[in-house]
Formats: C-alpha cells, sequence, structure tokens
C-alpha cells in the first residue's frame, strides 16, 4: 500500500519504500498509516480514531517538537495535516475522540 503520503522515506530503507509499502513488523505510526490508505483505497468514506488507541507521533506534532526536529528530518506527516485534503480531495470524514488535545480543533 503507498503510505508516502503519510510517511516519507525511511531510515535504514530503500527511497521509495513508503509508495509499497508491506512488512509483518510495522511501527505504531506506519501501521496506522497503513490501515488509513487501505480503508480509503476500500473505498470508506468515513474514519473513526479514538485518541488513546492512536500513535500520537503519527496523530500531531506539536510546535515544540516541529522546532526541535525540522520538517525535513522528520519522515511522518502527522494526520493532522492531511484530515482536511483527505476531505476535500477524497470525500473522506474522519470522526475523532478526544481528550488530551485540542490541535484538531482548527480544522473541525
Amino acid at each position: 500500500v503507498d503510505i508516502s503520503s503519510f510517511i516519507g522515506d525511511v531510515p535504514g530503507r530503500p527511497a521509495g519504500f513508503t509508495r509499497r509499502f508491506s512488512t509483518s513488523d510495522a511501527s505504531g505510526s506506519t501501521s496506522q498509516a497503513a490501515a488509513i490508505c487501505e480503508a480509503v483505497e476500500a473505498g470508506a468514506t468515513t474514519l473513526l480514531f479514538d485518541e488513546d488507541t492512536c500513535a500520537t507521533n503519527f496523530m500531531i506534532r506539536d510546535e515544540r517538537m516541529a522546532r526541535l526536529v525540522a520538517d525535513d528530518r522528520e519522515p511522518i506527516v502527522p494526520f493532522v495535516r492531511r484530515a482536511a485534503a483527505l476531505s476535500t480531495k477524497h470525500g473522506v470524514s474522519s470522526i475523532l475522540v478526544l481528550g488530551g488535545t485540542g490541535d484538531y480543533f482548527s480544522i473541525a
């Protein structure tokens, strides 16, 4: 599955690895990216997320972390940066059950 919209080049893997992602040992962020991409490919129109079971480093990147690690050195594009495009370009709505972060309010 192509997860490159969420995960860029992965250290220790060949360039373009995430365009044809397949593994039996994925991290939380890569598994969540793959699950979203597979759901969209299968025709899902709504995605449901529970913040308690999501990979935090995949879902958001707060300002402090963004200052610590520049975007060009971080392979993960947080879901919060792709959620609006999923809706406008692909017609996929996202429902998030939240309790610990308000970073999503700006795109709600």
